[in-house]
């Protein structure tokens, strides 16, 4: 033992020479260590097992130890990769390796170390860690430290992608159990540069593997997408994801435990469907990673996501991927699981995120997509199979949902409730408010709901499927239902469902929308659908039970039943019918058949009882209705109108118009496939009225009976009142390929004196019978107007007429008469003949009016003539007494023509001889022409030449070319209002009402054998009373001028004309006339104005009032005691005043006549009395000077002559004025006016009295004439 301390110092001398000389040997050695490189790379290779070289090794030996530069050292890794350092500096601290016996290293630095690795960074196949190697082992043990600079490791990613990371700079520091590494790194790949990240690292080993530990890393806008696994990558396939996120990973046998994320900006983008791209952006978004065993949970606290631009609401969101070996299993089966967790989500939000569960989930995809489900979900809760997504677990409510219609699950809206179970066995609860529910393949349109409630339970196992709906309570459009249903689909077995329910109607026309087309049938439901139309229903009764499947249960497999009692309902059983109104009606559904029964309903204007309508059997589409129709006949055509059968059934009856109330049974077979109804009954009429429209003629108490199948319709023989004449009828119609045809046999006796369709007039001019027979045949194309034709064939040797020729006949004389009609809508053409020489031919417009375009008729043909060729009407008859038809159409004859009828204006009437105003007009023809604003008339004959132009607004113009009227002087008929005399006489009174005003002017003027000449006149007519201007008569010797008017009103009727007549030859213009007068040679101008209280032509004269101024010029008197003019100067007893001066003074007045240079008078009339006090004749044999008065109503004078033979004027005057001063005072006037009388001989003074016939002429006063007094 005491040798011990010198054994121990010789031991530690002894070591210490050795590791000097070692030390030194290594000065020496090291600096040419590079001749022995091959040696070390070939023992290196031979150590580790992989292939080594480099280009240089450099070494040195310093105070602590060796130093070593390697350079472009290259190595083949296992895995095939490879691994390349341009430069490695080495400095082993020896003194400190032997201080802690490990290698301890002043420097390791490895420049551009370039690594290249084909073992993705994950777990190797049996789900262990990598196991180390010697180089880790080197790395993370022998070493304590090291730095990369410029560095790049190339490797497969968890996506399968590769990646090389970038190390500008990266310090490791070992410790025996802990590893921690700070720098820089970025990553790239084929892709593009991924980002810069800052890197912290705290590991522990583990029996050699880096498993434990933290990693912290901080990133601007990185690319994370190469550090998704494969299956994100394959099942999420987003096209890039970039954040600025600072995150923290904690590691746990060397696997990623958990970590936590802060996202600050960015987000990720995958593409959808039609090539959209789909965003997901984040702002401060946290998210915590979990390793739940094998699977992974991803937790978001606050949801600040938005997705395509749209934020989501505040809420939480959870991600959890439960692998299949931790799934629990379902039916022996695993399968990864998908778990959702969430709260205040926004299912509308999640649009974008289709695609991405379409590759997850297909099958969820396609429910989701056909849902597209909107709304606020308050909590979710799914579990999600991803092979079994039909095992899919939940748990949700939310608030205001809507979906569209996926499969049997109807889409809704404003949809508040809960969730809970799985899709095998679940429960829902559900409340609808003011929402439309699409229900596609059940109900026809969306179900319009103001509220609802319900529980619905479904399970779905081995055993199959069951779905129970209790407490449904539905408040829709028209409607409130209350019931429950059951569904069962036994696995292996026929399906079952069983359904009541309690339902009361509003208005029934809306009941179309909840008629299930699924278990009804399309066809059943597009009927309902268009057949009602409205009504109410309360307390109707829904059952079913069976498998819908073999619904209509034919064989009684199953009940289905709806019994609604419908009240006041309208029901259209055929859309193109018209519908039943104000129905009570009770509809029963049973299976596959509608029977309705009601007892009274409208049918249009009638009414239809004991009304059956039968749809038995679905499939066969048929409706069968049959009832009795009670009600008026005029509302069946209007009914058939808006039928299909209008064209055939309805037409017939517009054609021919039934009023009166009928009856009738109806049957109608109505195919629902919309094929042609069939209607056929009987119509049994009693009494009733038939309107035949083509005739415009109605029948009256028509009884009979006919039935129609469609539009055939049949009569049996019809009796009926036409024209208030029996007539026996019957009727048919055919529908034939393009028209519609109407047959209808007329037959009857008549009696036209009662048909009370003639004037008064003209039925008391024809007595007896008249047998005829006829046929309407009426053809209604199915495109275009309807034609008819009528023909009537009758003979009237029967009937006796006492009318004017040429229609008068005695009775027992043949006269057969045809008629035939054949017409359109618009017009017809009217022909025939009577007889076998009077035809006529005329066309007829079925205007406003019954329109006679044009006609004609010829009273002496064998043939038919042919219509004019312009519009008008032409008469060519025999002689007729124009007198007899004038006072039959002044009876009122055709007084109401006119308002039915129009004729045209242009009328030509020709006949040999025409009796008309007491004369005979010789080859009359009468044409008239309508003008722009009136019309014409010429007139032309033997004894006339003349045209009337009658205008709408203006005075008519009558222009007489020539006129010869001189009627007959035999004695007039008092019928005859067209002769003269009767007028003359005041047979008739005259009534201006319709009077036009008139300008006359006649050219040239005969009448009553004496030619007048010139004749002009303007009468206007003012009410009752007739003017007279510009009147003229001009016969060349005279010319007379009249202005005057004729008040031709009733008690108070007057006549005033005033005017001038003159001439140059009294005597030439009085033989003119045919009339003598006394005086010869006198020129004549006499004004006059006078005015009586009678017609013109029939002055009376105790009214007669009025002036009269007469001027003779110079001439003779000679035959006081003929003409005309005689008589005018017997008014005042000039013929006898002048007979008595001849025979007292026949020495003075000549025997040859009276000779005169003027005769001056002024005389007015008052009352018939005529008076004068100037009445004064310049006579060469004497002056003679009257006054006085003539009664003309008495016809007595009392008149005053002084008459002056040859004695002067002062002296006349002087013994006037001696003998009597009113005498002298107008002889004295006398003198002064006709000039120098009183230088004849003497003054007589005479006194005329008496009748006008026998005056009497008393002499008063006879004075010769003396120088003294001259």
């Amino acid at each position: 033992m005491r040798r011990l301390p010198g054994i121990l110092l010789l031991t530690g001398a002894t070591l210490i020479v050795i590791a000097a000389l070692l030390v030194s040997g290594l000065r020496l050695v090291l600096p040419h260590l590079d001749n022995w490189r091959e040696e070390i790379l070939t023992r290196i290779t031979a150590q580790t097992g992989i292939p080594v070289s480099a280009s240089q090794l450099q070494a040195r030996w310093e105070n602590f130890g060796p130093e070593l530069e390697v350079r472009d050292i290259q190595a083949r890794l296992n895995d095939g990769g490879d691994l390349s350092v341009k430069r490695v500096t080495l400095a082993l601290d020896v003194w400190q390796s032997l201080l802690h016996l490990r290698w301890q290293f002043r420097n390791l630095t490895f420049y551009q170390l370039v690594a290249r690795t084909n073992t993705p960074l994950q777990r190797n196949d049996n789900g262990e860690p990598i196991a180390s190697d010697r180089i880790s082992d080197l790395f993370l043990r022998q070493f304590d430290h090291f730095d990369l600079r410029d560095s790049r490791i190339s490797f497969l990613t968890l996506s399968g992608q590769r990646a090389e990371l970038a190390i500008p700079q990266l310090t490791w520091l070992n410790g025996n159990d802990r590893h921690r590494a700070e720098g820089q790194v970025s990553l790239s790949s084929l892709t593009g540069q991924h980002g810069v990240m800052q890197v912290r690292m705290d590991l522990r080993d583990d029996n050699g593997l880096l498993n434990n530990g933290r990693v912290w890393l901080q990133a601007d806008d990185i690319d994370v997408k190469p550090w998704l696994g494969t299956w994100m990558q394959d099942n999420v396939a987003l096209d890039s994801a970039r954040f600025s996120l600072e995150g923290w990973m904690t590691l746990n046998k060397g696997v990623v435990e958990s970590g936590d994320a802060w996202l600050k900006k960015g987000g990720a983008s995958w593409q959808g469907e039609q090539a959209t791209t789909h965003r997901l952006t984040v702002d401060n978004l946290t998210v915590h990673v979990s390793r739940q065993q094998q699977g992974w949970q991803f937790d978001v606290p606050v949801t600040r996501i938005a997705i395509d631009d749209r934020a989501w609401p505040q809420g939480a969101l959870s991600f959890a991927w439960v692998p299949a070996q931790e799934a629990s299993e379902v039916n022996g089966v695993r399968s990864d699981e998908l778990r959702v967790r969430a709260n205040n989500l926004e299912l509308s939000g999640l649009e974008g995120l289709l695609p991405i569960a379409q590759k997850i989930s297909p099958s969820l995809y396609d429910i989701w997509r056909t849902m597209q489900p909107e709304g606020s979900l308050e909590q979710l809760a799914l579990d999600i199979p991803l092979q079994a997504a039909d095992k899919t677990r939940f748990q949700a409510q939310w608030k205001d949902i809507r979906w569209k219609q996926w499969q049997l699950l109807p889409g809704v809206e404003h949809f508040s409730g809960k969730l809970e179970g799985s899709l095998a066995d679940g429960r829902l609860t559900g409340a609808v408010t003011q929402a439309k529910m699409p229900y596609i393949g059940v109900f026809p349109a969306p179900l319009e709901i103001e509220k609802a409630d319900a529980t619905l339970n479904w399970q779905k196992n081995e055993h199959g499927f069951q779905l129970d709906g209790r407490n449904i309570d539905v408040q829709a459009n028209a409607l409130h239902a209350h019931g429950g249903f059951r569904y069962l689909q036994p696995q292996d077995d026929e399906p079952w469902l069983g359904i009541l329910a309690g339902i009361d109607v509003s208005d029934a026309g809306q009941s179309w929308r909840y008629f299930p087309q699924n278990l009804m049938g399309k066809a059943l439901v597009s009927y309902l659908s268009a057949a009602i139309k409205g009504g109410q229903a309360h307390d109707a009764t829904l059952v079913y039970g069976g498998n819908p499947h073999l619904f209509p249960y034919k064989h009684n497999e199953g009940q289905f039943e709806v019994l609604v009692p419908l009240r006041n309902a309208t029901f259209a059983f055929q859309p193109d019918w018209p519908a039943l109104q104000k129905l009570d009606i009770e509809l029963d559904f049973l299976n596959d058949g509608l029977w309705m029964k009601s007892d009274k309903a409208a049918l249009g204007g009638v009414t239809a009882s004991n009304l059956n309508a039968v749809i038995p059997d679905y499939e066969k589409e048929k409706l069968l209705i049959d009832a009795d129709i009670n009600g008026p006949g005029k509302a069946v055509g209007p009914y058939f109108k808006e039928t299909p059968l209008h064209d055939t059934l309805a037409s017939a009856l517009d054609e021919l118009q039934l009023d009166g109330d009928v009856s009738a049974r109806l049957h109608l077979d109505i195919p629902l496939d919309g094929e042609m109804t069939v209607a056929k009954g009987d119509v049994a009429l009693r009494n009733n009225s038939l309107f035949i429209k083509p005739l415009n003629s109605t029948l009256k108490n028509l009884s009979g009976k006919f039935s129609f199948d469609n539009g055939t319709l049949k009569s049996e023989p019809l009796q009926a009142t036409w024209f208030n004449q029996p007539l026996n009828l019957d009727f048919s119609t055919t529908e034939g390929d393009k028209a519609y045809q109407v047959a209808v046999n007329l037959n009857g006796n008549w009696q036209p004196a009662r048909t009370g369709v003639l004037p008064a007039q003209l039925e008391s001019a024809l007595g007896g019978s008249v047998a005829w027979k006829g046929d309407v045949g009426i053809e209604l194309p199915h495109r275009g107007g309807a034609t008819y034709k009528v023909n009537i064939d009758g003979d009237l040797s029967n009937i006796a007429s006492t009318l004017p020729p040429p229609l008068d006949k005695a009775a027992g004389k043949a006269l057969p008469v045809k008629l035939k009609v054949d017409g359109d809508l618009r017009s017809f053409t009217l022909t025939g003949n009577a007889g076998s020489n009077n035809h006529f031919n005329s066309r007829w417009l079925l205007n406003n009016k019954l329109t006679l375009d044009r006609g004609i008729w010829t009273s002496d043909s064998r043939t038919l003539p042919p219509l004019p060729e312009q519009a008008g009407l032409e008469l060519n008859l025999p002689a007729m007494n124009g007198a007899q038809w004038l006072a039959l159409f002044r009876q009122g004859v055709a007084n109401n023509v006119s308002n039915s009828t129009s004729f045209p204006s242009s009328i030509t009437l020709r006949t040999p001889a025409l009796t008309l105003g007491g004369q005979q007009w010789n080859n009359l023809s009468i044409v008239s022409q309508p003008q722009l604003s009136g019309s014409t008339i010429e007139a032309q004959a033997r004894e006339i030449s003349g045209t009337l132009t009658l205008h709408d607004n203006a005075p008519w113009q009558a222009a007489i070319r020539y006129l010869y009227y001189n009627p007959s002087n035999t004695q007039p008929n008092d019928d005859d209002i067209s002769s003269p005399s009767t007028l003359l006489r005041g047979k008739t009174r005259i009534d201006f009402t319709g009077w036009p005003d008139l300008q006359l002017r006649c050219a040239e003027c005969w009448l009553w054998g004496q030619k007048y000449g010139r004749i002009d006149g303007d009468f206007s007519i003012n009410g009752d009373t007739m003017t007279l201007a510009n009147g003229l008569v001009d016969s060349g010797t005279a010319r007379l001028t009249a202005d005057g008017e004729w008040v031709n009103r009733e008690g108070a009727e007057r006549t005033s004309l005033k005017g001038v007549l003159r001439g140059e030859k009294l005597d030439a213009a009085m033989s003119f006339f045919g009339v003598p007068t006394p005086v010869r040679g006198s020129s004549f101008d006499i004004n006059y104005d006078l005015h009586w209280r009678s017609p013109p032509w029939q002055p009376q004269e105790e009214s007669l009032n009025g002036i009269l101024r007469t001027r003779l010029g110079k001439g003779q008197i000679t035959d006081i005691s003929t003409g005309h003019a005689g008589q005018v100067l017997r008014l005042f007893s000039v013929d006898a005043l002048l007979r008595k001066l001849r025979f007292d003074f026949s020495d003075t007045f000549s025997s040859e006549g009276f000779w005169f240079d003027s005769i001056r008078s002024t005389a007015w009339i008052k009352d018939g009395v005529l008076h004068s006090d100037d009445t004064l004749v310049d006579g060469l044999e004497a002056d003679i000077a009257m006054k006085g008065s003539v009664d003309l109503v008495r016809r007595e004078l009392d008149v005053e002559a002084v008459v002056a033979p040859e004695i002067s004027a002062t002296v006349g005057v002087a013994a006037a004025f001696a003998v009597n001063p009113i005498v002298g005072a107008a002889v004295f006037a006398a003198s002064k006016v006709l000039g120098p009388l009183w230088n004849k001989v003497s003054i007589l003074r005479y006194r005329i009295t008496g009748p006008v016939d026998q005056p009497q002429i008393n002499e008063v006063l006879r004075q010769p004439r003396t120088d003294k007094t001259q």
